[in-house]
């Protein structure tokens, strides 16, 4: 066999092989609501929130490997705190994050998508300046963002609706680190909803979606 042809059929052997790999690729992205409940606070200041996510990722099957964007918003009844001067009512603790995590999935059913997850948090906490004579642990001197590291797992399921996409429904529970906004760590739970897009097939050099 000439040498030219035989290197044609490695090559042609070669890219059939990366394509298969390539088609175990896929994009899975999605968005979801939440309400978060702080842990270990007075219930007459600090009210359940609202928190909104994005992410995406790369769906390599049983797991996939995720970035995930938020804003969570958490109203503080400022006329309760104890020792502001200057109370303002309802003042909201503002969180935005960037988290890289990982999800293990088990993407055996075609009507459900079960899913654990486990994420870093880069957070950026900001709060209203109350100033320092405010003995409760909130208060601030200043109104600017501050950082706060910290982690998050949540458990859920993907409900098939139609095509590439689920319903989603779950339970997220979050820590904060002190960083530099806290005096001490931070807990909350949080049920959400939301959607789940899970590509067909390989979005990155393959078949597309």
């Amino acid at each position: 066999m000439p040498l030219w042809m035989a290197l044609a059929l490695c090559f042609l052997a070669s890219s059939a092989s990366a394509q298969e790999r390539r088609v175990a690729l896929r994009f899975q992205g999605g968005a979801e609501v939440g309400v978060p409940i702080f842990f270990n606070v007075d219930r007459e200041i600090v009210k359940p929130g609202a928190s909104f996510s994005g992410w995406a990722g790369f769906d390599i099957g049983w797991v996939v490997f995720e970035f995930a964007l938020g804003f969570q918003w958490t109203p503080i009844d400022t006329n309760k705190i104890p020792g502001a001067l200057v109370p303002t009512g309802l003042e909201p603790l503002v969180r935005l994050s960037f988290s890289p995590g990982i999800r293990f999935q088990v993407p055996l059913f075609d009507a459900v998508l079960p899913y654990v997850t486990g994420a870093f948090d880069a957070n950026i906490w900001s709060f209203a300046a109350l100033g320092r004579t405010c003995a409760w642990y909130y208060c601030r001197s200043e109104s600017r963002g501050q950082f706060a590291p910290g982690f998050s797992g949540k458990a859920g399921l993907g409900i098939h609706l139609k095509g590439s996409l689920y319903l989603d429904v779950g339970f997220q529970y979050s820590f904060s680190g002190t960083g530099n906004f806290f005096d001490r760590r931070q807990w909350w739970a949080e049920p959400f909803v939301g959607f789940i897009y899970r590509g067909d097939s390989d979005r990155f050099g393959g078949t597309g979606y």
